[in-house]
């Protein structure tokens, strides 16, 4: 038995420094998912290559003044439709990635809510109201959204909202909301970063508006750990904040007004922004927030972004390398009974 092990070991040993060798160096990808508020076109590209991978999931036309998207529990998009005042009214609607195909899962037919940014919680969906509408109010909640009947809600209560373009949950459940407040007379976005608890109760003002943070206009939102990231539509920064002392210091910038409106975390700690302004351009930031990358996705003002990580190949050669190492030793032992 000592003597089948040791083999087995230099035989293991042997196999992993033959395929380590022959490995290039491994990276981390993320599957983007990109949405344009101009004409409702979704596109899917890989984080590590964008111009070279894209992919129309859904073509123009199908939405109309989309904004917000998330992916659910379901595996599915879920994307804001805010409509057009009068023939189309706000809507959620469902892509299915395994077909493509879109449906309407709840429809604001009494165009009471503009649907602005969306966020899971378990089979609910959270909705943020859009700025652009000047729709005020409560984030409000459609249960069971990704099956079975759907109902509304509100979500949350207190912290009177201008509106809700960014949400994002917390590691305790805390949800954070951008009360953007938007003036179409100046063309001027401002306002705080809220947070409310698990049961949707107002808490407080996490980051202020104003020169001391550097927010002018909070938007898209993100949360990782207990780091809070912020877009600044109006400067087109992005802003971190340490949710353990509420301290909020700069984490880059595009450098474009109008350049950081959603806001999707990637894999690798950095994060991608969308622009607001009519350009297409989806910027992305390493974990220090260096601009590495100006994509030009071709889809006007960016309405929605949401990153899947995609497992890093690196880890799939060692879960097959240890797989079959055990099936080297396997053989080997059921060799030295015979």
């Amino acid at each position: 038995m000592q003597r089948s092990t040791i083999a087995c070991g230099r035989w293991r040993l042997a196999f992993l420094c033959l395929v380590i060798s022959s490995l290039p160096t491994a990276s981390w990808a993320d599957t983007v998912y990109a949405l344009s508020n101009n004409d409702g076109r979704v596109i899917r590209y890989d984080s590590t290559n964008p111009a070279g991978s894209v992919v129309t999931l859904s073509s123009s036309g199908a939405i109309v003044s989309a904004a917000g998207m998330a992916i659910g529990p379901d595996g599915n998009l879920y994307i804001g439709e805010s409509g057009n005042f009068s023939t189309v009214a706000p809507a959620i609607k469902r892509l299915n990635l395994t077909n493509n195909s879109l449906s309407t899962v709840y429809s604001f037919s009494t165009f009471n809510v503009f649907p602005g940014a969306l966020v899971f919680k378990g089979n609910d969906l959270l909705v943020g109201r859009n700025p652009f509408f000047g729709d005020t109010g409560p984030v409000v909640k459609l249960s069971n959204a990704t099956g079975g009947s759907v109902s509304l809600s509100d979500y949350t209560t207190g912290g009177s909202l201008a509106s809700s373009p960014g949400l994002a949950f917390g590691p305790d459940g805390s949800l954070y909301v951008s009360d953007q407040t938007y003036s179409f007379e100046m063309s001027e976005a401002s306002g705080p970063v809220l947070r409310f608890d698990a049961s949707g109760q107002y808490v407080g003002e996490v980051v202020a508006d104003g020169v001391a943070t550097g927010l002018s206009g909070p938007t898209g939102l993100g949360i990782r750990g207990t780091t809070l990231y912020t877009a600044s539509i109006m400067n087109g920064a992005v802003l971190k904040t340490n949710l353990l002392d509420d301290s909020t210091t700069s984490f880059g910038t595009t450098g474009v007004p109008f350049g950081a409106s959603p806001l999707a975390l990637l894999a690798d700690g950095g994060l991608i922004v969308g622009s607001a302004g009519g350009a297409g351009d989806i910027y992305r930031f390493n974990s220090v927030g260096l601009l590495v990358e100006t994509y030009n996705s071709g889809l006007g003002t960016i309405g929605g972004l949401v990153a899947v990580p995609v497992p890093e190949p690196a880890s799939i050669v060692t879960a097959m390398i240890g797989a079959a190492g055990a099936m080297l030793c396997l053989r080997r032992r059921v060799g030295s009974r015979s």
